[in-house]
């Protein structure tokens, strides 16, 4: 299969030494980046990384790996989150004229590419990483890249067709490919008999959604064969994970074929996958799901493959965890570790679950609050909690089992009616806390008790399934008002003396309604946020971060805090950054990162400022009334714009053309006396003089309008021209839903030079809008889109 080349360089930020700051063991490759930004001075879309391949090495190796997306002109840097990588950029590709037909014959861009030498050093830490890449439009996005300790090799075609299958080293070993043209590939690999043989691919785990793809991810399946070509064993994935993981007990010693390719028999460069084959433990479950907090000495039983017996116990220190989901993996007396799996730590009493419980006259009696770690340990099994509870307490039930990769589908039903009077139940509800998980199979349940009493919680799987695998983690306890809040994106870039639009979204957790404060750390003197609260009520909204403009340009890594008032008391968290993930052309998942970034670039050649002083507070709007927001250009005037390429000369006209033209040129007197009359007016008439286009930006009107507002508002655009320095932006609410709501403008100045558009943002500006006065008239337009939806006359 066709492998394009990528190129990029590694850098990994040090937060030892430069908590928030540039460091200076890459100043000067920033520093050519800054010169190419300042050169270019207009707005580009951010680079953006569509998939690595491979997506991952061994330690201590040197390698090339290929990076395809857009906007790469100019790639200089390649960050990864961690230590012991580094790198270096080769070259970057734009597609051949090939690849941008058939992208087309698709409805598909094509692809850039990069080549990246990486170098992993011999103690950088197994597990997945952030690679990001800094090009001429700033710092991309983050995509997934996996360090690990097996050997490693990619696959060759041709290896379509079992009798073509690429033989592989010994096991085990890390074979990583790309399911191109709708290809598969074969792998063939020998065992001996008796051994159990882990298959396990990770291709969502590398790319997490496909925007422009339908389920929206890369869904493998994989085939085994034996030596003969009967097949043996298929999976197409693990449980709820689209990512298959295969066990088999090598039958007789000899060789083994596996097939790989995509389950909707698609091909692109971005269906890439790691697929890791030979002799190694796997833990398939484990219980319980979690612990309390502070406890030094935990047992947990591991079920899986290549452990110590069917069943392993381990003692794991947690102590020092704090309370959340955290993973956790156990370390075998070779010295081996398993893969990780997810446990959540409480602060809750936790109890074990007993049977017989599964009806009401055997519920197990537990005090709240109160965690059970418990089993639906058969298909059909029913588990039954009574407790007890006074009028005015309101409880909530939640159960921890999908979030924590049980596969159980839980649901849970509370009684007794007679009490109750109806019959609460609760079976899937969404927490867009997991961004990963697309079915949320987890219920909840709040309610407030009218009656003194013993009431009953019956927990069972949906589906009637059941195992010594679906564990559940059963939580009775009074609400516990929180929140967590994401800021995006996660690449954020401003000028210097510029600011840039950030968005944040709140997760409300138990009925926190009340308003949500961001506050920055790690960032030099002058930074500052407008608009940094997510209103009372509200779930999202946007705000600015202005850069001084002083500030020194490179890359900064500032912090992000979320503060609020819960019962009287002052609630701080660290606040996410995270990524929006588009999924089948519909879906967004808000997915944190590890790390977020800050780029500052070169001041742009003019900024923007809103007329208003400071602390006048939100801008009044009266629905259906005009309102004027006066605004100012600043312009640099030591700025000098790029100078213009030259234009190539036209192409010639070719032989054939060209003797078209003269035989048109060959005309009898008589034809050119005929003609005279008719055509002299037209030869005498003057041509009309072209406009002259404007040699330099300073000349160059500079429009400025106000945008986020809502539905429902009309902006007249002020343009300034050049030579002026203030203008009116004029707004109008024409949406009575909004009479009440408050937001921000954002206002943006821009301006087109040369085929380069320049643009410069304003604080954020907050509004209000006001009913409309007693006796006005009120001009209010209807929504376009309810336009749209009226039937034709």
């Amino acid at each position: 299969m066709n492998k394009f080349q990528r190129n990029s360089k590694f850098r990994h930020p040090n937060s030892k030494t430069e908590k928030a700051f540039l460091q200076p063991t890459f100043r000067w490759l920033v520093g050519i980046w800054i010169l190419i930004v300042g050169i270019c001075g207009h707005a580009v879309a951010a680079p953006y990384i569509e998939y690595l391949y491979p997506a991952g090495a061994q330690q201590n190796r040197t390698m090339e790996i290929t990076l395809g997306g857009r906007s790469l002109e100019g790639a200089s840097e390649v960050w990864v989150s961690g230590s012991g990588v580094t790198g270096k950029v080769l070259e970057v590709n734009m597609p051949t004229e090939a690849q941008i037909r058939e992208a087309r014959k698709r409805d598909e861009v094509a692809a850039q590419t990069a080549r990246v030498r990486l170098t992993i050093s011999p103690d950088a830490e197994p597990g997945i990483r952030d690679l990001r890449v800094m090009a001429t439009a700033g710092l991309s996005n983050r995509f997934r890249f996996e360090i690990g300790k097996l050997p490693e090799v990619s696959e060759k075609e041709p290896n379509g067709h079992l009798a073509d299958a690429q033989q592989l080293p010994a096991l085990p070993v890390v074979v990583n490919g790309q399911i191109t043209n709708a290809d598969r590939d074969f792998f063939r690999f020998s065992a001996r008999a008796g051994q159990q043989i882990l298959i396990e691919v990770k291709a969502r785990a590398i790319k997490s959604y496909l925007a422009d793809a339908v389920p929206g991810w890369f869904q493998p399946r994989i085939v085994l064969y034996n030596s003969e070509g009967d097949r043996l064993a298929e999976a197409d994935d693990f449980r709820f994970d689209p990512d298959p993981v295969m066990f088999f007990k090598a039958p007789a010693d000899g060789d083994y074929i596996v097939e790989i390719w995509d389950a909707v028999s698609r091909g692109r460069d971005d269906l890439v996958y790691r697929m890791k084959i030979g002799e190694l433990p796997y833990v398939t479950d484990i219980f319980p799901l979690g612990a309390p907090r502070g406890v030094m000495h935990h047992r947990f039983v591991a079920r899986g493959i290549n452990l110590p017996g069917k069943k392993a116990d381990w003692i794991c220190d947690v102590s020092d965890r704090q309370p959340g989901i955290s993973e956790i993996s156990f370390t075998l007396e070779n010295g081996e570790k398993t893969n990780a799996r997810p446990i959540e730590i409480s602060e809750l009493p936790e109890v074990p679950e007993y049977e017989p419980n599964n009806a009401q006259r055997q519920a197990q009696r537990v005090l709240t609050p109160v965690i059970i770690n418990g089993r639906i340990d058969k298909p059909g099994d029913i588990d039954v909690f009574t407790f007890s509870a006074k009028a005015g307490d309101k409880l909530v039930i939640d159960v921890m089992a999908r979030r924590l990769g049980s596969p159980l589908d839980a649901r849970i039903v509370l009684g007794p009616q007679k009490l109750l009077g109806k019959t609460p139940t609760a079976d899937d509800v969404k927490d867009e806390r997991f961004g990963l998980i697309t079915h949320h199979a987890d219920p909840r349940l709040a309610h407030t008790f009218t009656q003194d009493g013993d009431y009953f919680v019956h927990l069972s799987d949906t589906q009637g399934k059941g195992g010594v695998e679906y564990a559940y983690r059963l939580s009775i306890a009074p609400q516990q008002p929180d929140f967590e809040l994401r800021v995006m994106p996660d690449n954020l870039s401003v000028p210097a003396g510029g600011n840039v639009v950030v968005q944040l979204k709140s997760i409300r957790i138990d009925d926190y309604n009340g308003p949500i404060r961001l506050s920055t750390e790690g960032l030099p003197p002058g930074f500052e946020l407008a608009g940094a609260e997510v209103k009372a009520g509200k779930n999202q909204t946007i705000l600015t971060l202005s850069a001084p403009l002083d500030a020194k340009p490179g890359v900064y890594k500032p912090l992000f805090r979320a503060e609020a008032e819960i019962d009287g008391k002052t609630v701080t968290h660290k606040a996410n950054v995270a990524e929006e993930l588009m999924q089948a052309f519909f879906y967004y998942h808000t997915v944190p990162v590890e790390q977020g970034y800050l780029v500052v670039t070169p001041a742009s050649p003019f900024r923007v400022e809103v007329m208003r002083p400071a602390d006048a507070g939100p801008l009044e709007l009266t629905l259906g009334k005009e309102c004027e927001i006066p605004v100012r250009i600043i312009r640099d005037p030591n700025y000098r714009p790029p100078v213009a390429a030259p234009q190539p000369p036209k192409a010639k006209t070719g032989a054939g053309t060209k003797g078209k033209a003269t035989a048109k040129k060959k005309t009898t007197s008589k034809n050119k006396s005929a003609g005279a009359g008719k055509n002299a007016g037209k030869k005498n008439a003057k041509k009309p003089a072209k406009k002259q286009q404007p040699q330099s930006a300073a000349k160059v009107p500079i429009r400025v309008m106000a945008s986020r507002g809502g539905k429902g508002m009309i902006v007249e655009v002020a343009v300034i021209e050049a030579g002026a320095t203030e203008g009116v932006v004029k707004v109008r609410c024409t949406n009575e839903k909004m009479v009440g709501e408050e937001g921000v403008f954002i206002i943006e100045a821009t301006q087109r030079f040369r085929g380069q558009k320049t643009s410069s943002l304003a604080p954020a500006l907050p509004f209000k809008v006001l009913p409309a006065e007693d006796g006005e008239p009120v001009n209010l337009v209807r929504d376009p889109s309810e336009k749209k939806n009226q039937p034709k006359k």
